[in-house]
């Protein structure tokens, strides 16, 4: 499947649909939703810097006219950062919707299975940035912003966050967790130590959420049920020697439910690793190594921030940051795509590949626009010129 026939499967009818249904072009003539959601996906896509004064070239380009015969005139960068702080979010919300609901059921139910929970943060100075919240220490004269994905095979949920009470992952993972849609009761829910909230592990067993995570070794616990190895498990990276019930306590009382706290030692720096998880049926192995995959939305933060330039605010308004994390999801939803159907191995020269697909198609098209006629290749090119 290449570029094209990947972007093909967002149609231009979808896009002027929830246009019509969001009300997105109301009051706007020249810089429409369709117009700005094209260019920026093909900006984000294009360069790894990309800048407003990149995508007032970007427009303006022949490429662009031939993925967007909406285009006229010109534009000027202040109009798109103006555009940017107004432009109805929700439209973008939607597409990205749109972008799940098309391209999830592209991958394998087993891939569908594991849901890893992270956040990943943006920090601004205070004299550019509004919104946000702060730290102390060094960090009191910036301000933050905190996006929450739940990520399996596709960047399936997506929250941002500016609030001062979102600094806690013990609020913006549990929310982002209990919020999520799940169709599958059996999707494990994978994330890190920032969750130290008893009475989040509570509800999350409550509600038959499963889960894997890991816990710090000096956590004030009771044994249940111990279960000491007579012989350790290993795995490639651990020594397993327990596998207990246990019940951890908060401040003040005990979790409502014990939980499986699987003991192990890693193999290289021979520290404590401790895993909890509310799963009772799998093996240590299996436990273990789940938690192992959580490292891919480590990945997945790497290479929007490297390659899709995500750790740079284009308009620095709520609106305008929640337009670029949508437009920035539906990107890599399309890189991961075209990664998974043409069986490419890593990430970095993806979007490369990507963009070269893209361009060779235009460049077909373009023959064909043209009958493979000089003179009408020159008409084009002079009219382009002229506008």
């Amino acid at each position: 499947m290449n570029a094209t026939e990947i972007i093909q499967l967002l149609p231009d009818k979808l896009l002027s649909d929830l246009a019509i249904e969001t009300r997105v072009n109301k009051y706007s003539k020249k810089l429409q939703g369709e117009t700005i959601f094209k260019l920026l996906l093909y900006c984000v896509l294009s360069y790894k810097d990309n800048s407003l004064r990149r995508m007032e070239c970007a427009y303006e380009s022949i490429a662009f006219r031939l993925l967007n015969s909406q285009i006229a005139g010109k534009i000027k960068f202040n109009s798109i950062s103006e555009r940017l702080s107004i432009i109805n979010a929700s439209y973008f919300q939607r597409l990205y919707e749109a972008s799940i609901a098309t391209f999830y059921p592209l991958f394998s139910e087993a891939e569908h299975q594991l849901i890893r929970f992270d956040s990943t943060i943006v920090a601004q100075s205070c004299k550019l940035l509004k919104i946000g919240y702060q730290l102390k220490g060094d960090a009191a004269n910036h301000k933050l912003l905190k996006f929450t994905i739940g990520y399996s095979c596709l960047p399936t949920s997506v929250h941002f966050f500016c609030q001062q009470t979102y600094n806690s992952e013990n609020v913006a993972l549990k929310e982002a967790i209990l919020s999520y849609e799940d169709n599958n009761q059996t999707s494990i829910k994978i994330f890190d130590k920032g969750i130290t909230s008893r009475k989040t592990y509570d509800e999350l067993t409550e509600q038959n959420i499963l889960f894997v995570s890991k816990i710090n070794t000096n956590s004030k616990c009771l044994i249940h049920q111990q279960n000491i190895l007579e012989t350790p498990i290993e795995t490639d990276t651990l020594l397993i020697t327990e596998d207990n019930l246990v019940y951890y306590y908060t401040q003040f009382s005990r979790g409502k439910y014990p939980l499986r706290c699987i003991k192990s030692t890693s193999k290289a720096t021979h520290e404590t690793i401790l895993f909890i998880t509310n799963i009772k049926e799998m093996s240590c192995e299996e436990i273990t190594t789940i938690y192992k995959s959580r490292w891919q939305i480590e990945i997945f933060f790497k290479f929007i921030k490297q390659e899709l330039n995500f750790n740079h605010l284009l308009n620095r308004s709520e609106n305008g940051i929640k337009v670029m994390l949508y437009i920035t999801m539906i990107a890599s939803i399309l890189l991961l795509v075209y990664k998974k159907k043409n069986n490419l191995k890593g990430y970095k020269i993806l979007k490369q590949k990507f963009i070269q697909d893209l361009e060779r198609e235009l460049v077909r098209n373009f023959v064909i626009l043209c009958d493979g006629n000089i003179e009408k290749v020159n008409q084009f090119l002079y009219s382009y010129n002229t506008t």
